[in-house]
């Protein structure tokens, strides 16, 4: 049984991209193999002594869970907290962890959707994945990963999969769209940490729309909502 290295397991709403405003179980990983300077996860990045359990509301009382956690403890803690739905591996980059994720999967079956929150830099780690349709993926795309249209590629065809873009300033658009042209993907535009750069967003509609993209403009909810 593989183990791996948690921040925190949680029950609360995603907030971000296609499922925003579902509930959902999140399970944190440690560790990242980017440093993006707009992270609002930095904690994330260096492996911790205790996984930080919520097991119930409305008290919300954290059980520390002594680190590394196994698959089947991971998947015990998921169950607990919802017996069906939406579980949310996030990090950090949760495909650092891809045979754990495939673990934790197998043990809990299709009573979930699996939604992996990734960087898409580690295209080798799909192959430890199954191909299901209730395995999706969420792909940041950042404009300087060489692997992106290979990991993009990779996913396969049976898992539905959407691209996120964080309105950061330093972007190229016209390098962006250049990429966005070889995928086939919804795209979520998500405006770093919920700043609004009107004359920014502005350029990127004006430009998206020109070139006949759908897309939707998603800040991250559960920041408005004060939610974890």
């Amino acid at each position: 049984m593989r183990t791996a290295n948690l921040q925190e397991i949680f029950r609360s709403i995603q907030g971000e991209g296609k499922y925003a405003g579902i509930p959902a179980v999140f399970v944190r990983f440690s560790g990242c193999n980017l440093r993006c300077n707009y992270c609002d996860t930095k904690r994330s990045w260096r492996p911790v002594k205790y996984c930080a359990y919520q097991p119930g509301e409305p008290d919300r009382h954290t059980v520390r869970v002594p680190n590394a956690v196994s698959a089947r403890d991971c998947a015990d803690m998921i169950s607990y907290l919802a017996p069906s739905g939406l579980v949310s591996f996030t990090g950090g980059e949760p495909l650092l962890q891809a045979q754990y994720i495939a673990q934790v999967i197998k043990l809990l079956g299709n009573k979930y959707t699996y939604l992996i929150e990734t960087n898409g830099t580690l295209p080798g780690a799909l192959k430890f994945l199954p191909a299901r349709k209730n395995i999706v993926y969420s792909v940041d795309l950042k404009q300087n990963n060489p692997r992106f249209l290979r990991f993009y590629r990779g996913i396969p065809e049976a898992s539905p999969k959407y691209l996120k873009i964080v309105l950061e300033k330093s972007l190229n658009i016209a390098k962006i769209l250049k990429i966005l042209a070889k995928t086939d993907s919804e795209i979520y535009l998500q405006p770093v940490n919920n700043r609004f750069d009107r004359e920014l967003l502005q350029k990127w509609l004006f430009l998206l729309d020109k070139s006949g993209y759908f897309y939707r403009i998603m800040p991250q909810l559960h920041k408005i909502m004060h939610f974890k």
